[in-house]
């Protein structure tokens, strides 16, 4: 997620969803409301996240146990358990069970099963593949002569199945709570070293509004925002009759207004006063705001006018009509 992607995002979880604590959040400080709005939801991945893998390894148990007992039981039904057999080395046993991702060789044991012992396997190759973990016992064991394969099937059945049981009863018991915990540690590692500050981006509000730069934390000299709201949020006010500034802040109106703090004799238009206090938000944007954005930006200050008002030494002239129109966007 880029910064701009990210910035966005907290307007759509706040100002966009109409949800009023977020709104009062991303007011507050908005980049301390992107990090919360970040850990939150890389937290609630990362638990998801966790769950998956630790879904995986309790059906890789499973899934591998079955299939090798299925495979050794395939096996131990070719053969006759009243003969012996010669030049019946390991590594066919070995190869039988790994035949999915070697099917050549697994056609050339077919037909050299058929050829030497007239056992008849069948054409297709297995649905399984267990060569992953058979590799090395091959590597040591493959040589090996099994002359009374079905007796080796029934003792190596009986041994996997108390060596995988105990193995699965301690996963279970144990290794999975150790191997979890060390998946959250190294999913907070790597949320620390992701940095998600670059994410967050540059720090800076627009001097009107209080809406975040979008842009990278890279050392630009021009702020930018797609999504402007109303001067009135963070305070802004007529000096003289300290009414609130009910209009976003790239109107028409905004540039045509002069602007100022109350230390200042003269207050300026709104270049003039941006080239003074704010010249890397120069040029501002003109534009007007959709009926849906203003819809909206009314809605919440019909809900936050009196908080507002009251932080900021405000005096509410709020167009009555306003509540009837948008106040029923916001539910109670």
């Amino acid at each position: 997620m880029d910064t701009h992607t990210a910035t966005n995002h907290a307007y759509s979880q706040s100002f966009g969803a109409l949800n009023i604590n977020a709104i009062r959040e991303y007011l507050k400080d908005p980049t301390e409301y992107m990090s919360s709005l970040f850990n939150t939801d890389y937290n609630t991945y990362s638990e998801i996240l966790v769950e998956s893998i630790l879904r995986e390894i309790d059906e890789y148990y499973i899934n591998t146990k079955d299939s090798l007992l299925k495979g050794i039981s395939e096996w131990n039904e070719l053969f006759d358990p009243k003969q012996s057999y010669d030049q019946l080395p390991l590594s066919n046993f070995f190869l039988y069970l790994s035949g999915k991702s070697i099917s050549y060789e697994y056609n050339s044991l077919r037909i050299f099963m058929e050829r030497k012992y007239n056992i008849n396997m069948k054409e297709s190759v297995p649905e399984y593949d267990l060569s992953d973990i058979l590799k090395d016992s091959n590597s040591l064991y493959g040589s090996f002569i099994i002359e009374k394969p079905v007796d080796f099937c029934n003792l190596i059945c009986k041994s996997l199945i108390e060596s995988l049981t105990n193995m699965q009863t301690t996963w279970i018991n144990t290794e999975r709570f150790i191997t979890k915990e060390r998946l959250r540690a190294h999913l907070v590692t790597k949320n620390i070293l992701m940095s998600y500050f670059n994410q967050l981006g540059c720090s800076a509000r627009c001097p009107l509004c209080s809406s975040k730069c979008e842009l990278p934390d890279d050392g630009h000299t021009q702020h930018q925002v797609s999504k402007h709201l109303l001067p009135a949020f963070t305070g802004f006010r007529d000096i003289n009759t300290e009414y609130p500034t009910l209009i976003v802040c790239t109107e028409d109106e905004a540039h045509n207004r002069k602007w100022g703090y109350q230390k200042d004799s003269n207050y300026l238009p709104l270049t003039k006063f941006l080239s003074k206090y704010y010249p890397s938000w120069i040029p501002f944007p003109r534009s007007e705001p959709s009926d849906q954005h203003v819809a909206k930006m009314r809605a919440i200050w019909w809900r936050l006018k009196g908080e507002l008002c009251e932080r900021y030494n405000m005096i509410d002239n709020t167009d009555p009509s306003w509540g009837s129109r948008y106040g029923s966007l916001i539910p109670e």
